[in-house]
C-alpha cells in the first residue's frame, strides 16, 4: 500500500533530529566553472553569485529563459517509507516581469517517475513564488513505498531571475525522547533574538545547536546545572535544532533565531 504523509514544517513539540544532508554542494560553495556548480547534474542558466547570498560565500543566480523556465537539480537516493525534510532558501530579483520560481520535484521507482503521490502539492506546487528578501521553503514528506530516488529540482520561470541557497534533503530521525519525559522543561523565547534560555533541565551535561544542514554551530559542556543561557546573536536567522543532553536523556527541540 502506498503511504506518503506530509506536513509543513512548523515549530512543534517532539524530539526530532536529522541525519546527514543528502544534497551534494547544498550551499553552492564549490563550482567546476562559473556556470556549473559541482554536484548539480542539471544547472541550466545557473551562475555563481557572490553578492546575493543567504550564507557562505556563494549562491546560485538562476535565470529563466525568454519563453521557457530553466531547471536546477540533482538526483538523491532514498529509502522507501522514510520521513525526510526538504528545504531551501530563495529570493527573486526585484522588478522581474515573470512569475518567479518554484520547486519541481518528484519521486522515482527505478527509471519510472511516480505520479499521483499525495506529497506532490508540496514538492511540485502549482503556484510560483516571488520574494524580494530571502525566504525559506521547508516541508516534511514521506517517501512512497516504491521510491528509490528523489528528483530534487527547482525551476525559475520565464522572464524571472531567482537566487537559491542552503538546500537540505535529510532523513528525520525520532530520538525517542518526548516532551512528556521532561514536563517542566522550558526553552524561551521562541523565536529568540540574542539569548535562548533553558530551565528545569535536571542535571545538564551538554548542549549543541545544529542548523538545518546538520552543521553544529554552537556547543558547550555543562556541569549538572538545571538552567542555561545560550548566546545566539551571532547565528544567522533561521530554524535550528538544539540537542540537550542530561545525565539520563537526550532531548532535541526546534527553535527560530530571528532579528528584530
Amino acid at each position: 500500500m502506498k503511504r506518503a504523509i506530509f506536513i509543513v514544517l512548523l515549530l512543534t513539540s517532539g524530539a526530532i533530529s536529522f541525519s546527514q544532508n543528502l544534497v551534494v554542494n547544498p550551499g553552492f560553495e564549490t563550482w567546476a566553472t562559473t556556470t556549473k556548480p559541482t554536484g548539480w547534474t542539471t544547472s541550466q542558466s545557473c551562475f555563481r553569485e557572490e553578492t546575493n547570498t543567504k550564507s557562505g560565500i556563494y549562491s546560485c543566480r538562476h535565470e529563466g529563459g525568454i519563453s521557457s523556465s530553466k531547471p536546477l537539480g540533482q538526483t538523491i537516493p532514498v529509502t522507501p517509507e522514510k520521513k525526510y525534510t526538504f528545504s531551501y532558501t530563495y529570493k527573486t530579483e526585484p522588478g522581474i516581469t515573470g512569475t518567479g520560481c518554484r520547486p519541481w520535484c518528484y519521486w522515482k521507482a527505478g527509471t519510472i517517475s511516480i505520479t499521483g503521490d499525495v506529497s506532490e502539492p508540496l514538492i511540485r506546487p502549482s503556484k510560483s513564488m516571488k520574494s524580494d528578501i530571502w525566504v525559506q521553503y521547508s516541508v516534511e514528506i514521506i517517501s512512497p513505498a516504491n521510491a528509490s530516488a528523489f528528483i530534487l529540482e527547482v525551476r525559475t520561470n520565464q522572464n524571472s531571475i531567482a537566487y537559491f541557497d542552503d538546500f537540505v534533503f535529510a532523513e528525520n530521525i525520532a530520538t525517542g525522547n518526548h516532551e512528556e519525559e521532561l514536563p517542566n522543561l522550558l526553552i524561551y523565547p521562541n523565536p529568540a533574538l540574542d539569548f535562548l534560555h533553558i530551565s528545569n533541565i535536571d542535571a545538564l551535561k551538554h548542549i549543541d545547536i545544529q542548523n538545518f544542514t546538520g552543521l553544529t554551530v554552537w556547543s558547550s559542556d555543562f556541569h549538572m546545572e538545571n538552567n542555561a543561557t545560550i548566546p545566539i546573536s551571532e547565528l544567522k536567522d533561521g530554524l535550528y535544532i538544539i540537542n540537550i543532553k542530561t545525565s539520563k536523556k537526550l532531548i532535541c527541540k526546534k527553535f527560530i533565531k530571528r532579528q528584530l
